[in-house]
């Protein structure tokens, strides 16, 4: 494996104003040349969740390691939390897609198959780069290559999509994106996936009680209706939060078998992925 920190801010030459994240963690497979052969593999972008107040460690690394383990080039994003989110997180969020992109030739990745995963309030960022692309701070940033931001396919875990808070609620996600500079409608973002969009798969839970169900249903339907791929699992039991579902990242008494059952969301994440066409290829070299 090949690990490697990113500073996203150097890497594109952009001043950081008030941004203190920004880094961009890498676990890249070692290229395999034998025989002629060139594997190239497909990536995927990790944003952990934790209401724009903190990055989780538990949907960070176990997350892109299980990835990894499945052949994608992973790579997770540390991004700016309260007091300094809009618009510096969107903007991580989009380099962080365009260095994958733009770095492909280097790692052996296949540069029109990078997926994104992302977990309650980070999963709200997926979908500010998966369906609200065209935001100001990613055109500022990238112009005319803005559509590049987006993800080739989107994978949703227990994502915030609305919020029926009026505000000044400290757990209200989108309030804590928009920090005051933004009206939190635009970023409500069930009634503005077009078909523009990349397929998208989503999982939740119906015993979440922090991200109601509803707004991973309210998702799936807008990609329908928009004529997108979509699939959409929901799981009778399982608290919010539980990521990959292993030891590593359990943080309740919930019983084995039933996180055993949840984490079947990951092999299906992978199954869809790889019916959008995003996994390995082998090609001949000249080598």
């Amino acid at each position: 494996m090949q690990y490697e920190v990113i500073d996203l801010y150097e890497y594109f030459h952009q001043p950081r104003r008030e941004a203190r994240a920004g880094k961009l963690t890498a676990y890249v497979h070692e290229k395999i040349r034998s025989q002629g052969l060139r594997r190239r593999r497909p990536a995927i972008l990790v944003l952990p969740g934790g209401s724009y107040k903190f990055v989780s460690p538990y949907e960070a690394e176990p997350v892109a390691l299980y990835y990894f383990q499945k052949g994608f080039n992973a790579f997770v994003l540390d991004y700016d939390v309260l007091p300094h989110t809009y618009p510096y997180t969107i903007e991580q969020a989009a380099m962080a897609m365009m260095y994958i992109r733009k770095t492909a030739q280097e790692t052996d990745t296949l540069e029109n198959c990078v997926a994104a995963v992302g977990f309650s309030a980070g999963g709200h960022l997926l979908g500010c780069i998966s369906v609200l692309t065209d935001d100001p701070a990613v055109r500022r940033l990238f112009g005319d290559e803005w559509e590049k931001a987006r993800p080739d396919a989107s994978v949703y875990g227990y994502a915030v999509v609305y919020d029926d808070h009026e505000g000044n609620d400290p757990n209200d996600s989108i309030d804590n994106f928009c920090n005051g500079k933004r009206d939190r409608k635009e970023y409500q973002y069930d009634d503005k996936v077009s078909s523009a969009c990349s397929p998208a798969f989503i999982w939740t839970t119906s015993d979440d009680t922090s991200v109601p169900v509803s707004n991973s249903v309210r998702l799936y339907e807008a990609y329908v209706s928009a004529g997108v791929a979509a699939e959409l699992h929901i799981f009778r039991e399982g608290i919010h939060g539980l990521s990959v579902c292993s030891p590593e990242v359990q943080r309740s008494t919930q019983h084995s078998d039933l996180l055993a059952h949840v984490g079947k969301w990951l092999d299906l994440s992978v199954e869809f992925l790889s019916s959008c066409g995003l996994e390995m290829q082998i090609e001949q070299t000249e080598e």
